[in-house]
């Protein structure tokens, strides 16, 4: 007879801790983890849409919001535009007086020579380079004695010859 108590309360045990395990393995943990979280993006959705539908109703055309930062939007648009315009206006007018003054001639310009030239009147900018003669080292030079309106150049007497 104690054996058959014995059985039957290994029987019982038996059920029981499968029952507990068979409860705890289809239990999730994080149940109630997962709905709070699941709560809060509902929440943050809800309250997204009632913000958007806020600040699309702020910035309508008409309202203040609407006024302030379109006033804002223009002033800063003016203020660079107007930077904008003077430095390219100031590169155009620097490029513009380079190509007047410094008209095209035969053979063109060279960086750190020493030149002469002879202003002629201009119908378009007051005057205008006519001609012009690169110095040389050992030469003089003046207005040519058959025509005065033209540079000439001499041959220099060396200080020995003189």
């Amino acid at each position: 007879m104690l054996t058959r108590v014995l059985a039957m309360l290994a029987l019982v045990a038996a059920a029981g801790a499968t029952g507990l395990f068979a409860g705890r393995a289809s239990h999730d943990r994080d149940a109630g983890w997962s709905r709070g979280y699941d709560a809060g993006i509902r929440a943050q959705r809800n309250a997204s849409r009632d913000e958007v539908a806020r600040v699309a109703a702020r910035y309508q055309p008409g309202a203040p919001g609407f006024e302030s930062i379109y006033a804002a939007g223009r002033r800063e648009g003016r203020r660079l535009g107007r930077y904008e315009g003077l430095a390219a206006g100031r590169r155009a007018g620097f490029r513009d007086g380079r190509i007047a003054v410094l008209p095209d001639f035969p053979g063109g310009w060279r960086a750190q020579h020493w030149y002469i030239v002879r202003l002629q009147p201009d119908r378009d900018a007051g005057f205008r380079i006519g001609q012009r003669v690169t110095l040389a080292r050992g030469h003089q030079y003046g207005a040519c004695p058959r025509e005065p309106d033209r540079i000439c150049m001499t041959v220099e007497a060396l200080p020995s010859q003189r």
